[in-house]
């Protein structure tokens, strides 16, 4: 059996389900993770020259990165959202958010850490009378930094 079992870790990809998010300690269990990207800027630098203009591609600074977190509403669950609120106050909290990515025996495989992580979007439920589905709410995080581990 376990024979099997390492035959599938080594030859089948990873799964994307399996992760876990800790912000500013504290552990938060969200649906959905995306903007898990870094990028950089750009800059065309034109010469003039003997031989005719030449343009060049420069790289620049690292974009500050930009996460989505969305997760299902609880009639307790507002901590997401106080935490958005306090940015209304000149001493608001930067909070290290921290993904890892787990593979089937919850061993981590890869963390993602923003650095001073805070947020700049809430967004509640869609609201349907007619509808039966679970209620999100997704949050917008920005940071100084991705790291990726």
């Amino acid at each position: 059996m376990a024979d099997k079992q390492d035959d599938i870790n080594k030859n089948y990809p990873l799964s994307v389900f399996r992760y876990t998010a800790t912000i500013g300690g504290d552990d938060f269990f969200f649906s959905e993770i995306s903007g898990l990207n870094i990028e950089y800027e750009t800059t065309e630098y034109e010469e003039a020259t003997t031989e005719g203009a030449k343009t060049y591609q420069l790289i620049g600074q690292k974009s500050a990165p930009v996460l989505t977190l969305k997760r299902g509403l609880f009639k307790d669950g507002l901590e997401l959202y106080a935490w958005l609120n306090s940015t209304d106050t000149c001493d608001f909290e930067k909070k290290d958010l921290v993904i890892s990515w787990l593979d089937n025996d919850n061993n981590k495989i890869m963390t993602w850490t923003v650095a001073n992580a805070f947020m700049t979007k809430y967004e509640g439920p869609s609201l349907d009378a007619t509808s039966n589905d679970v209620a999100f709410q997704s949050i917008d995080v920005k940071g100084d930094y991705l790291t990726v581990s």
